[in-house]
């Protein structure tokens, strides 16, 4: 196995009621913010592919986030990047170039590479990781799952299919108890897999626009 694959069976056996692959993808993105502040602001190339890709309203308030959690790189790099694509535009507005809104942009783009890339090493390497992930408390996403079962063929994607449907009713029985536990008459506290399953539902059933856009 390679990095790659390394780190997706790293990423298996530590994730809880969660997608291993998102949190792969959410930690190269978090790296790539970092990067982009720290050692990029007065990169050439990278200024003038935000200026022509843009940042959508989604990576904006990930890359705000990212800032608020980190506040040692400080706010002046983000005003100094966003300064710069809002002069382009003014100057693109009032030179009455066309402005087109594409769809996607500058996080866009690599959000899809860094999903790409371990999306196809699961499906690579589907022999190694099914049975780590068959006895891992990890849940891919729906999305991720189907993706991957599309990919690979029989006996891996009956074996896939019965551990994402095992995994699925798991939680789907944890959020039956927790709903039925704010019953009056109920005297149980909830446990920590119920608040954990109420928590993570929600994005393991969410569409991730980004591979839908591209399965069309």
């Amino acid at each position: 196995m390679g990095l790659v694959e390394i780190s997706l069976k790293d990423a298996i056996v530590e994730s809880r009621f969660s997608c291993p692959i998102c949190s792969l993808v959410d930690r190269a993105l978090d790296s790539c913010v970092d990067n982009l502040l720290y050692e990029l602001v007065n990169d050439v190339a990278v200024r003038s592919q935000l200026r022509s890709e843009g940042l959508c309203r989604r990576h904006v308030e990930r890359i705000e986030s990212y800032l608020s959690r980190h506040l040692e790189l400080g706010s002046m790099g983000l005003a100094i990047i966003y300064a710069d694509m809002l002069d382009h535009l003014i100057e693109s507005m009032a030179h009455n170039f066309k402005v087109e809104r594409e769809w996607g942009c500058f996080l866009c783009e690599k959000e899809k590479s860094f999903e790409a890339m371990y999306l196809k090493a699961f499906v690579r390497n589907i022999d190694q990781l099914l049975e780590p992930y068959r006895l891992s408390e990890a849940l891919l996403c729906f999305d991720h799952y189907a993706f991957i079962a599309a990919k690979v063929k029989d006996p891996s994607v009956t074996v896939l299919k019965e551990t994402q449907l095992s995994k699925f009713k798991r939680v789907a029985g944890l959020l039956n108890s927790f709903v039925s536990k704010h019953d009056y008459r109920n005297t149980e506290g909830f446990t920590p897999e119920e608040i954990q399953a109420r928590k993570a539902a929600g994005i393991l059933m969410a569409k991730n626009f980004h591979h839908w856009r591209r399965s069309r």
